[in-house]
């Protein structure tokens, strides 16, 4: 919301040099309006000085600069009382998020935030806030508890630099990516599809810009039979529960011949979980 905060001031410093370079132009330009009439499939020009004279006086085409003046004066008017409107509704609009701080500096302030200032502190004990901030939202997201499956105590250990354990090599790969990236994310979070049971997708993870959850399941040993085929299965009950490939769901794949590039993943990222 604070970013909205920004765009709404920058839009209205754009608004007022607008304004100004119109109120200059027009300043110069001819104060009457142009009125354009057909006659026999070609347009004739009047200039139109009094309200009360709805015919104008004729320009012929030869003043064709003159016709050009009185349009464009035309079309400034209009898009200077257009703007003139916006430039009010979006000063209403900064007054409803903006607060004075004790030094008289304006800060960003969202109806979230001035309600839980008004409350009576014995009442606010009693609520669970909404947080509409982006940190909030991304906390709360994270804090959320789960089982987490167990580690064989004969498998190989592997730690990302937040201390996370995986399971091989290429999903501490994906896991140091979103590390590096600051994503959000879940490792082997259970999730239930309905008609398959309890499936654990090795990331889930949150698209902030859009404060999204998305599934990244990465398909390792697809040269194996056995293993492709119980892989197709899931992603079928994926799809049959709403969460679709390329939407929903993230998917990697690699054989032993071919293993997942890092510049893939990076792609991967900036696509799905950067905008």
């Amino acid at each position: 919301m604070s970013n909205l905060f920004e765009e709404i001031q920058n839009r209205q410093d754009v608004i007022e040099e607008r304004i100004e370079a119109l109120e200059k132009a027009l300043r110069a330009a001819p104060s009457g309006r142009l009125r354009i009439s057909m006659s026999r499939g070609k347009p004739r020009f009047y200039e139109v000085t009094q309200k009360a004279d709805n015919c104008g006086k004729y320009i012929p085409k030869t003043q064709a600069g003159r016709i050009r003046r009185l349009a464009q004066a035309d079309y400034d008017r209009k898009i200077l009382r257009s703007i003139q409107e916006e430039s009010d509704l979006i000063s209403r609009l900064a007054d409803f998020y903006t607060e004075i701080d004790e030094d008289g500096e304006e800060f960003f302030s969202s109806p979230e935030e001035k309600i839980l200032k008004k409350m009576n502190p014995v009442r606010r004990e009693l609520i669970d806030p909404f947080d509409d901030t982006e940190e909030g939202y991304i906390e709360k997201w994270m804090n959320v508890v789960y089982d987490k499956k167990g580690f064989d105590p004969e498998a190989p250990e592997y730690y990302t630099g937040n201390k996370i354990r995986v399971r091989s090599e290429t999903e501490l790969l994906i896991a140091e990516m979103l590390e590096k990236q600051t994503i959000p994310f879940h490792y082997e979070k259970p999730l239930e599809l309905r008609g398959f049971g309890t499936v654990h997708p090795n990331f889930t993870v949150l698209n902030v810009p859009q404060r999204k959850t998305m599934y990244w399941e990465h398909l390792g040993m697809m040269d194996d039979e056995s293993n492709r085929d119980h892989v197709l299965r899931k992603i079928e009950a994926y799809m049959r529960n709403g969460l679709f490939p390329g939407i929903d769901l993230i998917l990697t794949h690699e054989t032993s011949e071919r293993p997942l590039r890092p510049t893939l993943l990076e792609d991967i990222i900036d696509v799905y979980l950067l905008d």
